[in-house]
């Protein structure tokens, strides 16, 4: 009986220390916690040449071979050093578009057209080019359809930008010779 009354106070004392071990002020073998994780909503535009931030680009017709009696090709003045650079993350599936606008009105007659070509690098729902636009005041969609995406940084990254001149030959009595300039805003739309 008294080896019983051991083994049952040993059994008893073991349980209790075993007991006590993985109760001890709540603790069990497992513990948790939350990890709050926030994405935030991104919508960062650029526009970049040579892989550094754009500068001014200058927009000249040649006429280094133009006959007398010709009109000047205005056409000839292109430029497409530039790069469009864009990183965007949204709610849901919602969408964004990349709009271009400029700063004044040009002189009656010449225009500023704008290409963004296809997207060459990037991951993502990165849109799609809304084709050539002609500029104006008012800003109409340049790239379309943008979800949660980045294209990248740099030339050769995005969009390559395609400026071009254009003129109402109908209008050529209101050109004057002069150098003027306007700034182009880019805006990424929610």
């Amino acid at each position: 009986m008294k080896k019983l009354s051991v083994i049952i106070a040993a059994v008893l004392f073991s349980f209790g220390v075993a007991n006590a071990a993985v109760q001890s002020d709540g603790d069990t073998k497992e513990a948790t916690h939350t990890v709050g994780i926030t994405i935030p909503t991104v919508a960062l535009v650029d526009v970049e040449a040579d892989g550094v931030e754009a500068s001014n680009i200058n927009l000249t017709p040649d006429v280094s071979n133009l006959e007398a009696g010709e009109a000047v090709n205005f056409s000839s003045a292109t430029d497409k050093s530039l790069w469009l650079n864009y990183t965007s993350i949204v709610e849901d599936k919602n969408t964004r578009n990349i709009t271009a606008a400029i700063s004044s009105d040009l002189h009656s007659g010449v225009s500023l057209k704008l290409l963004a070509g296809s997207i060459s690098s990037g991951e993502g729902l990165v849109g799609e080019s809304a084709g050539e636009i002609t500029l104006t005041k008012t800003a109409q969609n340049l790239v379309t359809a943008i979800g949660s995406c980045y294209t990248e940084t740099g030339n050769g990254k995005g969009h390559q930008l395609t400026y071009t001149l254009d003129m109402d030959n109908e209008k050529y009595t209101n050109l004057k010779a002069e150098n003027y300039e306007i700034t182009v805003t880019y805006t990424i739309t929610d």
